[in-house]
C-alpha cells in the first residue's frame, strides 16, 4: 500500500513538525516513491533528506537511488558519486540502470570497476551483468563472467537466478551447448529454469530439442508447468508443423488447464494453422468466448498464409465490426492477402489505413512494393521503391525491383 504510505509521511510532517523521521522512514517512504514511480514525491523527499540527515546512511542513499532508476531519472548516477562509500547493493543498483537504459557496455564497465574495488559480487549482480553481455553479444566476457560464477561456489553458482539467468544469457548468444551444460549439472530445476531452457530452444529454432526437454519435464514429476512452458512448447510445435504431435500436445495442454488461458488459445491456433490444419484453428477461434487483437490477427494471418484470401477478408470486415482496432500484424496480412488476390481496392485502402493511424512495422515498404507491383500499379511501386526507400534498399526490395521488370517485359 504505498500510496497510503506516502499519505501517512505527509500526515507525519504537517501534523507532527516536531517529529523527526530516521533513516528507516525515509527509507520506506522512499520505497513508496518507487513503487509508485512517484518522481515528484521523491525529488521532494530527497530535499527532506538533505535537510535533516547531514550524513545519510548507507540504506538511504542506496533507497534514493533505487528510486531514481525506478522513476527512470538519470540521478541515479550522481547519488552514487556522491556516496562516501558504497557497498555491493549500491554497485548493484548503478549496473542494474544501465542495463536498464540499453548502456550496456557502461554496464559492463562499472562491474568491472566493482570487482576492482574488491567489492565480491552477489547473485544479484550476476543476474543484473547477464543480460548486459547478451546483449552485446560478447562471447568472450560470457565465459569470463560464467567462471566468476563457478569461481564463487555455492552461494552463486547454485542460486536458481543465477542459474536461469546464465541459461537464458548463452541461448542469447546462441550458445546452447553451454546452455544445456549449465542445464544439466543443475540438481534442482524450479518452473523457471525449465521454462529459460525450453524458450533458449524455441527462440534458437530447436523445436526438437524444445520438445524433448519439455517432455523431461513431464516425466519428472517435479517440475510445476505454467503458461510459459505450454506457450513454449506449443511454439516448438508450430516450428515442427507435425500435426499428430500437435493433437497429442493439444490434449494434455486440455486437461492441465479448466480454463483455458487466452494466451494457449490463439498459440493453439497458430500451431494448428501452422500443421496445415486450418478447420481446427477456425472451430478454436470460434469457440474462444475472450478473444483479443491477438486472436484475430491470429486467425487472418492463417487464412492469409493457406490462400484462403477471401476468408482473410471477410475476417478483417468482421473483427472490424466488433470494434476491434486494426494493427501493424492486421494491416500485413492485408497488403499480404491484396498482393496475393491482385486487388488495387484492398490494397490502397491498407495503404491509406496505416497512413492515417500512424502504423508502422519493419518492412512495410517491402509489402507495399509488392502490393502494388502485383495489383498491376507498377509504376506507383517504382515511385514508393525510388522515392521512399533509397537509403534502405535490402535484397526483397531489390528483388521486387526486378519483379518490376519483368511486369515490363511480359
Amino acid at each position: 500500500m504505498p500510496i497510503e504510505a506516502l499519505s501517512l509521511y505527509s500526515y507525519m510532517r504537517n501534523s507532527s513538525p516536531n517529529t523527526k523521521p530516521d533513516p528507516y522512514t525515509f527509507s520506506s517512504a522512499l520505497k513508496a516513491c518507487a513503487l509508485t514511480r512517484n518522481l515528484n514525491s521523491g525529488k521532494a523527499l530527497h530535499c527532506h533528506i538533505l535537510r535533516s540527515l547531514p550524513n545519510p546512511t548507507m540504506i538511504v542513499e542506496n533507497s534514493l537511488m533505487n528510486m531514481y532508476s525506478s522513476c527512470d531519472h538519470d540521478l541515479v548516477r550522481k547519488v552514487f558519486d556522491t556516496m562516501p562509500e558504497r557497498n555491493v547493493v549500491a554497485w548493484n543498483t548503478l549496473v542494474a540502470w544501465y542495463v536498464k537504459t540499453e548502456r550496456y557496455e557502461e554496464a559492463v564497465k562499472q562491474f568491472r570497476m566493482m570487482m576492482r574495488m574488491r567489492i565480491i559480487p552477489s547473485a544479484v549482480s550476476f543476474v543484473i551483468v547477464f543480460p548486459a553481455i547478451s546483449s552485446m553479444r560478447d562471447y568472450r566476457n560470457a565465459n569470463v563472467l560464467y567462471g566468476l560464477v563457478v569461481i564463487s561456489g555455492g552461494e552463486c553458482l547454485n542460486d536458481l537466478f543465477v542459474v536461469s539467468s546464465a541459461i537464458f544469457m548463452y541461448a542469447e548468444l546462441g550458445c546452447l551447448d553451454y546452455a544445456r551444460k549449465i542445464f544439466d549439472c543443475c540438481l534442482r530445476r524450479d518452473t523457471e529454469i525449465w521454462n529459460t531452457m525450453i524458450g533458449g530452444y524455441v527462440q534458437n529454432n530447436l523445436p526438437g530439442e524444445a520438445i524433448s526437454v519439455f517432455l523431461q519435464a513431464v516425466r519428472s514429476g517435479q517440475a510445476v508447468l505454467d503458461e510459459v512452458t505450454f506457450l513454449s512448447a506449443l511454439t516448438a510445435c508450430s516450428q515442427l508443423r507435425w500435426l499428430e504431435l500437435a493433437l497429442q500436445l493439444h490434449a494434455f495442454v486440455t486437461k492441465h488447464f479448466r480454463v483455458m488461458p487466452v494466451i494457449l488459445l490463439n498459440a493453439i491456433m497458430v500451431m494448428f494453422s501452422r500443421c496445415n490444419s486450418i478447420e481446427t484453428s477456425i472451430k478454436y477461434f470460434r469457440k474462444t468466448p475472450e478473444r483479443n487483437v491477438v486472436s484475430w490477427n491470429t486467425m487472418i494471418s492463417a487464412f492469409s498464409q493457406s490462400g484462403l484470401d477471401d476468408e482473410a477478408l471477410m475476417l478483417v470486415y468482421e473483427m472490424q465490426e466488433q470494434n476491434f482496432s486494426i494493427d501493424s500484424v492486421t494491416v500485413t496480412a492485408l497488403l499480404l492477402t491484396a498482393s496475393s488476390l491482385g486487388n488495387l481496392d484492398v490494397g490502397r485502402q491498407t495503404h491509406a489505413y496505416f497512413i492515417r493511424h500512424g502504423i508502422k512495422c519493419e518492412g512495410m515498404g517491402s509489402y507495399l512494393i509488392d502490393m502494388y507491383a502485383k495489383s498491376g500499379s507498377v509504376r506507383i511501386a517504382e515511385r514508393l521503391f525510388g522515392k521512399d526507400y533509397t537509403a534502405d534498399r535490402d535484397h526483397s526490395k531489390l528483388g521486387i525491383l526486378w519483379l518490376l521488370g519483368t511486369h515490363r517485359m511480359v
